[in-house]
């Protein structure tokens, strides 16, 4: 029958729930008509008809049963089709009743682990490594929008009629030895907006996932391995068939998660019946899996005989939006990565994406000079470096210099410049001058940076500073926050409520310093690196309503390191920057300082020399969550100045700061021998999601605790160990977590609330 009316558009893919594994030439049809379409080879189909009234529209494949979905005229309609398998014939494969043949198979494949795991036989290979990324799921809607238009030239449409617009891609040569990936040969990039500096947290994984171990991480998010010990209580196993490849018998395994909201997956995997080793693996998260924004992840494994990885690929798709299950409103962000043996058959395999790289060359070219595209590009910088892009060789910045709110200025208007590497590639000339309104005087720094060309990163500087410091925060304060995006050692929310005080008893931290200073940072290695410094200055701390430059002060010199060791870390270096991408194992610092003073009461100069420890880690518990911690240790050997005791961070606004003292206020304590914890247990939803309504919402359980202990010949020193604790719930709307905090010790002093609620801006996957 025809159908007149208001054009609609159903696109979609059909993959099947137990498995994830899409669904080729399925059937999709309105009910009673002739009008439908098939699914493609990778289960995408594209519908475009007229409508005049609601109809259903079927899809059905053999072996499967059918779904209904209600479509009404002028929808533009994103449907993520589930088909469940018919169970007719599973009964078949059960040797008698109450056994399931699939467990012993899958305890035979662990027992064989140390025979078979390619990680744990050191083995050594080539192969080719390529990344793209892409803006998927754009909808015609958009593209008649003034702001898409410009970006048609640069879309590509895909057989499924689906557009893309490509904005990274890269090809690299590696070699593979067992969990080791490092790159052979030059890399070949093309990126538009971001580079892959600013990509880092997605671009992080670099491929040759092991499914042997308990746990995967993806994304920052650890899956549960269908072959890890725990598996049979978080999988269902079905033998589903048996056949013969490359002469040897071989056992296909459906597995299914038992609960879709925890970190696992669906789909099936491929043993040799002779060996027990995995040949083959296809797996995909569940839609309902608690992630924020992946709503499709996909990993397909291919290994050889003598379980060399042949072939891997893995995509997922970020929806940074809030969809419902039939709309898309927004476009998603695609990722696809592959490792691809190079003394594999398949070298020629193309990516799923588009076999026309020709076609992404163009697209490329086309969008690089767009106006969009360009201030796309000049906003995500800011973003992302703190540095705002003038289209010449200078900048502005950091951002956070520009504009402050503090106790002891009220508001700091400040001008930052610096050269960028389109003036000089490895030196670079920064500065900066600022005015305070409460105090009225202007500060200032200056700075030259030099980057030695070497093969491992070796940098320095010198610079010279006259302005205010917080007196609280040391060499290994700011180390907490090392990728910290907020400022110095403050986290993000901390720094941006600052100005909003939750008790009357704020002490003002603000110190003068005055400082010449030469900085180097050193690579010695893969897992080593150093900070070596040497300063003279002159330090002053007083009320700034005296006059800053009345500020009393007395001199000082001092010399000292940081050693960092850290293991299986990615480490992102941008311009004169750092950011690690942190391995789930232990990082250790050690610093040593040596200083001399002479304070004004004093005809002579007296030394002290300050030792400090530190382990942090972002421990990966599998199904119970994560636990993040960092520990400090510290003394002081002779006698230090009040300034340059250690001082416990406190934190006097209603913002949450993971490391520092809640219910401690700032300045409050300090210390010549000290010990600070800091911990926190999120449980990624291993409660919430046993609650019906509830775990849609993808909340996070969050425990806190906290603990100081030190002393000082000074009169604000703790007498006894300072202990807090908290509960909250993470993840609300994607983007709030909310802290309610207790302090169980030091309950006399009444400076500070024994209890208060706190939030805390965190967006993560």
């Amino acid at each position: 029958m025809p159908i007149y009316g208001i054009e609609t558009v159903v696109v979609g893919d059909v993959y099947s729930e137990a498995t994830g594994d899409v669904i080729a030439n399925a059937n999709i049809v309105f009910q009673g008509t002739k009008v439908g379409t098939a699914s493609n080879d990778e289960g995408a189909f594209v519908l475009r008809v007229n409508l005049s009234k609601p109809m259903n529209l079927v899809v059905s494949a053999v072996g499967f049963h059918s779904q209904r979905f209600t479509i009404n005229p002028g929808m533009v309609a994103g449907i993520q089709v589930a088909l469940k398998e018919k169970t007719n014939s599973l009964n078949e494969v059960y040797i008698r009743p109450g056994v399931n043949p699939a467990l012993p198979l899958i305890s035979q494949v662990r027992a064989h682990r140390k025979d078979n795991d390619r990680f744990l036989l050191e083995q050594h290979t080539t192969a080719t490594s390529s990344t793209e990324l892409y803006i998927s799921d754009i909808q015609a809607k958009h593209l008649k929008r003034s702001l898409w238009k410009s970006l048609e030239a640069g879309i590509i449409t895909n057989a499924d009629s689906s557009k893309i617009i490509p904005l990274y891609r890269a090809a690299q040569q590696v070699n593979i030895t067992g969990d080791k990936l490092t790159p052979a040969g030059d890399k070949t990039e093309q990126t538009l907006v971001l580079s892959a500096t600013d990509y880092s947290s997605l671009l992080a994984k670099n491929g040759n996932i092991n499914f042997y171990q308990s746990n995967i991480s993806i994304l920052g998010t650890s899956f549960l391995s269908p072959l890890a010990a725990a598996g049979s209580t978080y999988y269902n196993y079905y033998l589903a068939d048996s056949a013969q490849v490359d002469g040897t018998k071989t056992y296909t395994i459906h597995f299914r998660t038992k609960n879709p909201f925890y970190a696992t997956f669906n789909g099936e995997l491929i043993i040799d019946s002779a060996t027990y080793a995995l040949r083959e693996i296809s797996a995909a998260i569940p839609k309902e899996t608690s992630v924020n924004y992946v709503q499709h992840l996909r990993i397909h494994q291919q290994l050889t005989a003598d379980h060399t990885l042949q072939q891997e690929e893995l995509s997922a798709i970020m929806d940074f939006a809030v969809k419902g299950d039939t709309t898309h409103i927004f476009p998603s962000l695609m990722l696809h990565a592959q490792l691809t043996n190079n003394q594999s058959p398949n070298t020629n395999h193309k990516s799923q994406i588009t076999n026309d790289q020709t076609q992404i060359d163009s697209a490329f070219q086309k969008l690089e000079d767009l106006p969009l595209i360009r201030f796309a590009t000049w906003t995500a910088s800011i973003i992302n470096t703190g540095y705002i892009p003038t289209g010449s060789w200078l900048e502005i910045g950091k951002v956070q210099e520009i504009l402050q709110v503090n106790q002891h200025e009220t508001v700091h208007l400040g001008l930052p410049l610096r050269t960028n590497e389109k003036l000089m590639k490895n030196v670079s000339l920064e500065a900066g001058v600022g005015y305070g309104f409460r105090d009225q005087a202007f500060k200032g720094y200056g700075r030259i940076n030099v980057s030695i060309p070497s093969p491992r990163r070796n940098v320095f500087y010198f610079e010279y500073q006259d302005r205010y410091v917080w007196s609280e925060v040391d060499d290994f304060t700011r180390l907490l926050h090392e990728n910290s995006f907020g400022y110095g050692a403050m986290d993000f929310t901390a720094y941006a409520f600052e100005a909003l005080y939750s008790n009357k008893h704020v002490i003002n931290t603000a110190t003068r310093k005055r400082q010449f200073e030469l900085h180097f940072d050193n690579d010695w290695s893969d897992h080593i690196e150093t900070q070596l410094y040497a300063r003279v200055g002159w330090m002053g701390y007083g009320d700034p309503l005296v006059g800053y430059h009345n500020i009393p002060s007395f001199p000082y010199q001092s010399l000292g390191g940081i050693l960092r060791v850290g293991f299986k870390e990615r480490k992102i270096d941008g311009y004169f920057s750092r950011y690690h991408v942190y391995s789930r194992l232990p990082i250790l610092y050690f610093g040593i300082e040596g200083c001399s003073y002479q304070l004004p009461t004093m005809n002579h100069y007296d030394l002290f020399t300050k030792f400090q420890l530190m382990i942090r880690q972002q421990a990966d518990l599998g199904m119970g969550g994560s636990l993040e911690y960092a520990l400090q240790l510290g003394c002081i050997v002779g006698n230090a100045p009040e300034p340059f005791l250690h001082h416990f961070e406190g934190n006097h606004g209603y913002a949450y700061d993971p490391f520092r003292f809640t219910l401690m206020n700032t300045y409050q304590y300090a210390s010549t021998r000290w010990l600070a914890l800091h911990t926190e247990w999120n449980g990624h939803g291993i409660l919430f999601n046993l609650i019906p309504g509830i775990r849609y919402l993808r909340l996070r359980e969050l425990v806190t605790f906290k603990l100081a202990y030190g002393n000082s010949p000074q009169p604000n020193t703790l007498h006894a160990p300072y202990v807090e604790i908290g509960c909250g719930i993470g993840n609300i709307l994607r983007v709030m977590d909310i802290y309610s905090v207790w302090r169980l010790t030091n309950r006399d002093n009444q400076d500070t609330p024994l209890w208060a609620m706190r939030f805390r801006i965190h967006i993560g996957l």
